[in-house]
Order: C-alpha cells, then structure tokens, then sequence
C-alpha cells in the first residue's frame, strides 16, 4: 500500500495582501504529477483544507476541481480531515455520498471515531477538536486538555481496532516538542494545546497536520508533512514536500520536494547594490532588510521597479548591543550631547562627529536658555 500525505493547503491565503492562490494551483498541479508518476493508491490531507472557515469561492472552486481531478479522473480514494482553519460544518456537507467514489471527507469529531477499510489497514480520521466538545461527544467530564481529548479519542480507537491490520490515523494537531512557524494559528493561550508522543502509541503511521515545517517533529511513526507552500519567511529555509508513505511488513516514508513557482526568501544588502547586482528568480516572494545606515528616498518604491512581489521590506538596525545594556543610573549621569550621541550611533551605526557634536551642544544650549526666559 503507497499513499501520499500532505496537508495544509491553506486555499485561500493571503500573505501581506498578496492572494497565493495562483500559487496553489500550480502546486496542487505538481502534487498530481507526484500522484501519477509514484502511482500511488490512496491521498491523505490531514486538514486545513482551506484557510479560513468561510472561503471565498475562488479557493472553493480550486478544492473542487482538484478533488474532481484525484478523485473521479485518476479514481483514488482521498482520506481528507478538517484543520483548525476550516469550518467543519461546512466540510461534512455531502460527506455520506462522497464516500460512494472513496472520498472520505471528516468535518466533525463522531464517537465513535469514522474508520475507513482500505487494503490490508484500518485509517482512522481524527478531525481537529477542541477538549470542550470531545468531552460532550464522549461524555466524559474528566476531558479538560487537548491531551486528554487526544488521549480519550486513540484510547477508543485501539479498543476498537483490528490487530491484524496496519493502523493509520489521520489527525491535526500540535504534539509536544514540534517546531511552529509564523503562519501558523495559535490552537490555544500558552501551551495547553499541546498533545504528548505516547497519544499515538500503537499506530503504524500518524499522518498529521497543523506544523507548516515539514521536519517538525523527528519519530518512526508521527510525522507531518508540512504545508506545500511557504507561507510566512519564518519558512524560508524551509524545502517543501509531500510523504509518499509505504506500508507492507515495514514502514518507508520519503519526501518528494515541490518547486514553486515563486519562492519565498529573505535577502538584505544596500538599496544600491540591490538595484544595481539585480538577483536572480526577481519573481520571488521577498522580504528585504536593507543595510544602509543614512535616510532614503522611497526605497518601497525604487526595488519594486526590480522586485514586484516584496512583500516586507525592514531596516536594519546598526546596534551596539554592549552599549544597550546600560542600567538607569549610568544613563542619568550623561548629559544631554552623550545621550543624544547614544541614540545617534543607535540609528545610524556611527558616532557623531565633532562638528555634529558641538552644533548639538549649541543646540541644547539654546534651548536650555529659551525654556528660561
């Protein structure tokens, strides 16, 4: 048995009010090309679908034509669960009669949990949940964290589980010790969203969602795939994949990397040498940190002749970090030129010079004098 996982396809976003959603299209395009040519026999989204839980109907008329195109077209089974961006109402729509051409499509945690049949496994959709509503499903008052939510729904699943079959669960969640990133949604305040490893004990392959970094946790069986896309420079360095995960008599999970049209990068250097040196793949989505020191006129302006989709753009700071740890009362026994002298080395990276330090002396002195008459 080969399926392909991936998750957080997030259709709909949009990133510094730029829509990504020409970007998804030609990703999920790829994710097809994977699909046939690694001939796999079943997809596996391990939730957020789309990005928010009322999408616009562009990004619903991509999910449809891409489901239509895994689905009818190539006639595989999709083992699809909603995330924490999704509205799980609106995806359990249709949901029964999806099933009867294989698209298993879980909105909302049931009890008990949907199992799906699927060759020599058992794949068990575990949709997002709050602890609130896994204690009313389960009625059980003892339910206060999402470990224990986690931990009541595998404990059902294990007792109701086939032992001579592969188990596979198909989940989004936050497990403990994984590496977020900027683009994603905080589940809850602090870190009481977290779920620990041992939830997960028994299962042969853990498909989860939620984690953009596709190397978020290291563990035999849990892993997630990432999100296809960058979605925040937090992600930059990051090396976009889907799992292709075969499961026999052992397990063999690998990565087949996706190339996207435009990538997601974080480059600096002087608003000179910017439009001067102009940089290869200038398509890119980037985030500029320029390095000069003095004032600028509209550099916004001047490296989107050259650069279209900047998406941020930062100065960099010329700091003297030793000099910042001044402590209050060393700072009141500077007069006003050194303090000035200070803030001025802070913003610009240098030291006044003599004459800038004596024009400040003359300065304060008039002012000292004006405050008096």
């Amino acid at each position: 048995m080969k399926l392909l996982h991936t998750a957080d396809l997030h259709l709909g976003k949009i990133v510094s009010g730029v829509s990504m959603l020409e970007d998804q299209t030609y990703i999920l395009e790829q994710i097809t090309e994977i699909i046939k040519r690694e001939k796999v026999d079943g997809i596996i989204i391990a939730g957020d679908l789309y990005d928010r839980s009322v999408p616009p109907a562009s990004a619903v008329d991509v999910l449809n034509d891409i489901f239509y195109e895994w689905n009818v077209t190539l006639g595989l089974p999709i083992f699809a669960i909603s995330g924490n961006h999704d509205s799980a109402e609106r995806l359990q729509f249709g949901a029964a009669w999806y099933e009867k051409t294989a698209l298993y499509l879980a909105g909302k945690i049931t009890d008990p949990v949907q199992k799906v049949a699927f060759q020599n496994a058992e794949i068990w959709l575990v949709p997002f949940h709050e602890p609130g509503v896994v204690r009313e499903k389960f009625n059980d008052s003892d339910i206060r964290t999402y470990e224990d939510a986690m931990q009541k729904i595998t404990d059902s699943i294990r007792a109701r589980a086939d032992k001579t079959k592969k188990q596979i669960l198909v989940g989004h969640a936050f497990v403990a010790g994984g590496i977020s990133s900027d683009s994603e949604r905080q589940l809850a305040v602090g870190n009481v969203d977290r779920v620990s490893t041992n939830c997960f004990a028994g299962f042969d392959y853990v498909a989860l969602g939620h984690l953009h970094h596709p190397h978020a946790i290291t563990h035999p069986t849990i892993h997630y795939s990432g999100s296809p896309l960058k979605y925040s420079f937090s992600e930059s360095k990051d090396k976009k994949s889907v799992r292709i995960v075969t499961l026999e008599e052992t397990l063999d999970v690998r990565e087949v990397f996706l190339q996207p049209i435009r990538d997601m990068r974080i480059v600096s250097g002087s608003l000179s040498e910017l439009t001067t040196n102009i940089l290869d793949k200038k398509e890119d989505y980037l985030q500029v940190k320029l390095e000069d020191a003095g004032a600028l006129l509209d550099p916004m302006g001047q490296l989107r002749k050259f650069y279209p989709n900047i998406l941020h753009l930062e100065r960099m700071r010329h700091q003297m970090e030793d000099k910042l740890e001044l402590k209050f009362d060393e700072l009141m026994k500077k007069d006003d030129v050194a303090l000035f002298d200070q803030f001025f080395e802070f913003a610009e990276g240098k030291s006044m010079t003599t004459a800038q330090k004596e024009l400040m002396t003359e300065i304060f002195k008039e002012a000292r004098e004006g405050g008096k008459e």
